[in-house]
């Protein structure tokens, strides 16, 4: 590949990252890699019983067992978010993962039959190109995306798969430009819908649009590369901002290894993870008072209540997006799993009582980063109190979930969905030679999944 030298900013460093990812990746970045990949098929099992994977299911034209590529990634990207149990990136405010990873699979039986010689290694190095694409996009947006109300899992995260899907097709460059351009012109979502069973649907929409615009892209569409100029994407998604200067160049590490990516330990909004685990912290410390009624105050970076739209959740799936929730549940149950999740959970009159009892509030400062800026977290009971500051959530780059743990996570996720939990296909992806055939190791695995969404639905 070259790059034309007018060619925007954005797209000239693009095919530097296209040109890396045809290379043999560094072995801390597959090995990145493999442990998101297991991370989000083992949530995608967990979220195949969800009501919005069922109607993604319900909405497709399912013929004989047979689904399209982009209907097979509208379903399996719903089931990857539903429980919002998905790894995040903080470079962009994103679930950089479950899109790619669901178009992926999704699209192996059209690879199966066009590139049967598509090896693992290949389909890491599509999924490291989409995530990079998707974070710098955002890297460069900034806060200001997100804060302006678009959910950037779907609006950057299309335009990260039809780089994923370009790559494994082997398009041209003029016709993966193409590809990215046409993805742009997908790009939505809204935080309005946090808390529904829109906000999964997001990433089946992503997955499934950016398979589509990459499909198009070699069935000869055109598309305009001004798209990443100063009157496109950036100028539409940053509320008409001028163009700033792209942060990304063709030395950047890849995200995947820094700023890394988080593993979720909870299944709700990444913005609840640290008070979360500073209350269970002083709950373990508090032993004699666990559970019983107490006052939580709580203090989180400016920012940091912008997803949690929700001070008095009457469901499951508001719960997740709750700051006064997920301090209740914690403090009451010493953890938050996913039957915590559910609506019997959050009618529960101690959970309602002691939710009364929590305040959450923004600090003014500015300038502080939304995953490593101090969370405060005080427990007072009668005669007592205790504090802590918590600077990183579990399964951070600061405290990475092990091995065992996400194990462990996956056997959380197929009891939830009442799968299988010794299923040995699973392992492949973090154990499975790199020169493992891509249909190999990942057909089972899409079989699995979406046999498990259709006896749902039966």
């Amino acid at each position: 590949m070259s790059n034309a030298p007018d060619l925007p900013a954005f797209l000239a460093v693009w095919g530097s990252a296209a040109q890396r990812a045809l290379q043999t990746l560094p072995s801390g970045v597959t090995e990145a890699a493999r442990r998101s990949w297991f991370d989000t098929v083992a949530v995608m099992a967990a979220g195949v019983v969800e009501n919005c994977t069922r109607s993604a299911m319900r909405s497709t034209a399912n013929t004989n067992g047979q689904l399209t590529p982009g209907d097979a990634a509208l379903v399996l990207g719903t089931a990857s978010h539903a429980l919002d149990y998905d790894d995040v990136c903080m470079l962009a405010t994103c679930h950089p993962s479950a899109p790619p990873v669901a178009a992926l699979l999704a699209i192996l039986p059209l690879l199966e039959q066009h590139r049967p010689d598509l090896t693992w290694s290949d389909m890491i190095g599509a999924y490291v190109l989409g995530t990079e694409t998707t974070l710098r996009l955002g890297e460069w947006l900034g806060f200001r995306h997100y804060g302006l109300g678009f959910h950037a899992t779907n609006t950057l995260g299309v335009v990260g798969v039809a780089a994923s899907v370009a790559h494994v097709l082997r398009l041209p460059l003029k016709q993966a430009h193409a590809a990215l351009a046409i993805a742009a012109s997908h790009a939505g979502g809204l935080r309005a819908n946090f808390g529904t069973d829109t906000k999964p649907l997001h990433v089946g929409f992503a997955a499934a649009a950016g398979i589509r615009s990459a499909l198009l892209a070699q069935a000869g569409a055109s598309a305009s590369d001004d798209v990443w100029g100063p009157s496109g994407f950036f100028h539409a998604f940053s509320g008409g901002d001028a163009m700033t200067a792209l942060p990304w160049t063709a030395l950047s590490p890849w995200a995947l290894a820094r700023p890394g990516f988080e593993h979720k330990r909870f299944p709700s909004c990444y913005l609840t993870h640290r008070l979360i685990a500073g209350i269970v912290a002083i709950r373990h410390r508090q032993v004699g008072y666990a559970g019983k009624p107490v006052h939580i105050a709580i203090e989180v970076p400016l920012n940091g209540l912008s997803a949690l739209k929700y001070p008095h959740p009457a469901t499951g799936l508001e719960a997740k997006f709750s700051g006064p929730y997920c301090a209740a549940t914690a403090w009451i149950d010493g953890a938050a799993q996913l039957p915590s999740f559910n609506d019997a959970a959050v009618k529960r009159p101690a959970l309602q009582a002691q939710m009364r009892n929590v305040v959450v509030r923004e600090r003014s400062q500015t300038g502080e980063s939304l995953d490593s800026a101090p969370v405060h977290v005080t427990v007072r009971g009668e005669g007592w109190s205790d504090s802590i500051v918590v600077d990183w959530a579990p399964g951070s780059p600061a405290d990475p979930m092990t091995r065992d743990q996400l194990r462990s996570k996956w056997h959380e996720c197929a009891s939830h969905a009442g799968l299988s939990t010794d299923d040995s296909s699973i392992f492949g992806l973090l154990d499975a030679p790199l020169d493992t055939r891509a249909a190999d190791l990942l057909l089972p695995l899409r079989k699995l999944l979406l046999t498990a969404i259709s006896k749902e639905t039966t």
